[in-house]
């Protein structure tokens, strides 16, 4: 059960918070992606006292959960057999109930998530068309999918040298010079 106190708010109250959050994070980086950066996880995520593994989840999780889940929900709500009930709880089934990803982004760093998720997931409940889930659920996508574009940004891709891609013929020279134990 989440920690979040639950939103009793309206979805365009909650819309509305969503889209202020968009605009505080769209062009300026956001404080709490500049301490990602420095590698200050206020939750003291990441294996071995490092903050890599978080900027790797944050990579996978932020690009997952906007641009291809919240995608095909928004795709899947334009089925004519899809029905606002069905689609509010797979959506929430994916982002908050077996695993809330909002409240493990929040661990690692992204410190208005957890609220912002939840708010989400509570405002489907005053919902009453299709057409207002996809206004909701677009605004929340638009705000995961950019702060992805931040923590893209910051990700160390140069250290992708160290992982170089191996032919098949190269690996089989090795095992010509390598003692046979």
């Amino acid at each position: 059960m989440s920690s979040i106190t639950k939103f009793e708010g309206h979805w365009r109250d909650a819309k509305a918070i969503i889209e202020k959050e968009i605009d505080r994070v769209w062009l300026h980086e956001p404080e709490e992606i500049q301490k990602i950066r420095w590698g200050i996880i206020d939750s003291g995520a990441g294996s071995g006292e490092q903050s890599f593994s978080v900027l790797v989840h944050l990579e996978a999780y932020l690009m997952l959960v906007g641009a291809d889940v919240m995608y095909r929900f928004l795709k899947i709500s334009q089925y004519d057999d899809m029905q606002l009930p069905t689609l509010n709880r797979i959506t929430r089934e994916f982002l908050t109930a077996t695993f809330n990803v909002f409240e493990f982004m929040t661990d690692l760093g992204l410190t208005n998530m957890h609220a912002m998720g939840q708010m989400y997931s509570d405002a489907l409940d005053t919902l009453a068309t299709k057409e207002e889930y996809v206004e909701l659920t677009g605004a929340m996508m638009t705000y995961v999918i950019r702060m992805h574009r931040w923590i893209h940004y910051i990700f160390p891709w140069n250290l992708g040298v160290a992982f170089p891609h191996r032919k098949p013929e190269e690996l089989f020279a090795l095992t010509k010079v390598l003692p046979v134990i």
